[in-house]
């Protein structure tokens, strides 16, 4: 690695006429859950720290379920809980669950109009560390959701290239719903985009491209998010 001084990872007002300093947002639920994310490095792969089913399943929710249907020039476009552009709606989620209470260890897709998940059979399961492009603090995650495109589904409506930066954009909309609904459950969770993608493909026989994934679990640590991070320099700005 070069020996490149550090990159100032803050740009401020400081030199700014006119600057004015504002007061911190006011916590009112919606905030102190965004407060609260946290991305964390270290699962608790024990079965004491298996998640249930039914956290999952309102992660999953959240994150790409669809909460109605609109109709427009007699087609009938499903509406979910992210912004997409043109309503395309072009993700598909798989999940690798590794360690649930109650959802038996497999490979599993996830319909989002039917909120239902169907097992996938796969004649051998790869590891968390593994899908993960070899990140072995992964290796206790409960379970990994697989955002997979289906750049079809954009690229009928749009055919530039703003469409595809579109779809990118999504999963980024996506994977934060379902870091903050995570959190709501007492769950960790954690982004990443380092994906074996050859393995994924083999593992989903799929001929679309792995984008994001989240990993869920619980974290092998005693700490709470409370006692890892020091809010006052946020809350005595006035």
């Amino acid at each position: 690695m070069l020996n490149l001084p550090p990159v100032s990872l803050f740009t401020t007002n400081a030199d700014a006429p006119g600057a004015v300093s504002l007061p911190p947002p006011r916590d009112n639920g919606c905030f102190g859950l965004m407060k609260r994310r946290r991305s964390y490095r270290g699962f608790d792969g024990s079965a004491a720290g298996a998640v249930t089913e039914e956290q999952l399943r309102y992660c999953r929710f959240s994150r790409i379920g669809t909460v109605g249907l609109a109709r427009a020039d007699l087609v009938e476009l499903p509406l979910k809980t992210t912004p997409s552009e043109g309503t395309r709606n072009p993700y598909e989620a798989y999940v690798l669950a590794c360690n649930g209470q109650d959802l038996p260890n497999g490979l599993y897709h996830y319909s989002a109009l039917e909120n239902s998940l169907a097992y996938m059979p796969c004649d051998t399961l790869p590891s968390a560390e593994t899908v993960l492009g070899g990140q072995d603090w992964f290796s206790g995650a409960s379970a990994l959701i697989l955002l997979v495109e289906n750049f079809a589904r954009t690229a009928w409506k749009y055919r530039h290239p703003a469409g595809f930066r579109g779809v990118l954009i999504e999963a980024g909309h996506i994977a934060q719903n379902m870091l903050l609904a995570a959190t709501a459950n007492g769950l960790v969770a954690t982004p990443t985009c380092a994906l074996n993608d050859n393995v994924i493909e083999i593992m989903l026989d799929i001929d679309q491209s792995p984008i994001y994934a989240v990993a869920v679990g619980t974290h092998s640590a005693t700490a709470t998010i409370a006692d890892l991070v020091d809010w006052s320099a946020v809350e005595h700005q006035q």
